[in-house]
């Protein structure tokens, strides 16, 4: 029996080079932007907040709003307490002046109005128009930002952990394995497939892409697995290259994948990079793909990312 080989994208073995997050292939695992040292392009524009808060994760953009939902009512608090006497409060109500002004504005931003407290002079009605008309103009803005973060369209496509190199129809084969994880369909789901390189030309360091060709790069309906190949023959621009050499120069191959939900009918994009440490050659994946006693195809997601040594 072949061993098998469990793929951990974070195994470097001694004397493989470790490009680590300023790689390109990094970047694209680890979020939807570079993680690039940038110098000298300028603060980000007002405009990009939206845009910074799309991309945010759910905790941090939970703790963005916690943390601006509790600002905006110390700052009101702080201006009501001003104001002493400026608040009507109920005579069963003994908790300190500034707490009662803390509550007052949350009252306020969420036009609760239980009653127990209320503004007595025009200075403090002043202050109440305003914090209404900024609190809705606030949770305007933070509903937005929460429906547009619910219905923007993902993908839950799985790319095996590592792509392997083999022999294949009489030629080395790149293949790389994907799965759709929703239980629904991906219609023309379309693979692109591109090699990257440092090259030097001049004098001058260039990142360079090269597409690689695939045996198949579109598919009608993806639903469960999808084995993507690209040939190496003379016209591939991994003609020749050993894994030590792809590793050596630092080259990383990117799929990119996209299609159209079938769930919500709005076009989703996936991605998948591999640098050193993640293409072996000569091995191969463990077959995933069977049948149950009724006959309905199975596809077994422990396996997934297991590879052999290849058998030819």
């Amino acid at each position: 029996m072949q061993p098998v080989m469990k793929a951990n994208p974070r195994d470097t073995t001694a004397g493989r080079p470790s490009r680590g997050a300023s790689s390109l292939g990094a970047s694209l695992r680890a979020g939807d932007g570079p993680n690039f040292v940038r110098v000298g392009d300028g603060r980000p524009p007002v405009s990009d907040l939206y845009h910074a808060l799309i991309r945010m994760s759910w905790p941090g953009f939970i703790s963005l709003f916690l943390t601006a939902f509790f600002t905006f009512n110390l700052v009101f608090a702080a201006a009501y307490a001003f104001d002493i006497g400026g608040l009507n409060v109920a005579p069963a109500e003994h908790l300190p002046s500034f707490a009662i002004a803390f509550f007052f504005s949350v009252h306020t931003l969420a036009t609760v109005g239980y009653g127990n407290i209320y503004p007595a002079d025009l200075f403090t009605n002043i202050v109440v128009v305003v914090e209404i008309t900024l609190g809705l103009l606030f949770f305007a803005l933070t509903t937005g930002l929460v429906f547009a973060r619910f219905s923007r369209p993902t993908a839950r496509v799985l790319f095996s952990d590592v792509a392997v190199v083999r022999p294949m129809e009489g030629a080395q084969m790149l293949l790389l394995r994907a799965a759709n994880q929703r239980r629904n369909f991906i219609f023309e789901a379309t693979v692109r497939c591109s090699i990257l390189r440092l090259e030097t030309f001049g004098g001058h360091a260039m990142r360079r892409f090269y597409d690689l060709k695939l045996e198949r790069s579109l598919t009608p309906v993806f639903s469960l697995s999808w084995t993507i190949m690209h040939r190496i023959d003379e016209d591939s621009p991994l003609y020749g290259i050993t894994q030590e050499m792809f590793e050596e120069r630092g080259y990383e191959i990117i799929f990119s994948l996209t299609g159209i939900d079938s769930s919500v009918s709005q076009p989703i994009h996936a991605r998948a990079a591999y640098g050193a440490g993640q293409v072996l050659w000569n091995r191969e994946f463990v077959d995933v793909l069977s049948m149950d006693e009724s006959g309905r195809l199975v596809i077994d997601y422990r396996r997934f990312h297991d590879t052999v040594i290849s058998s030819e």
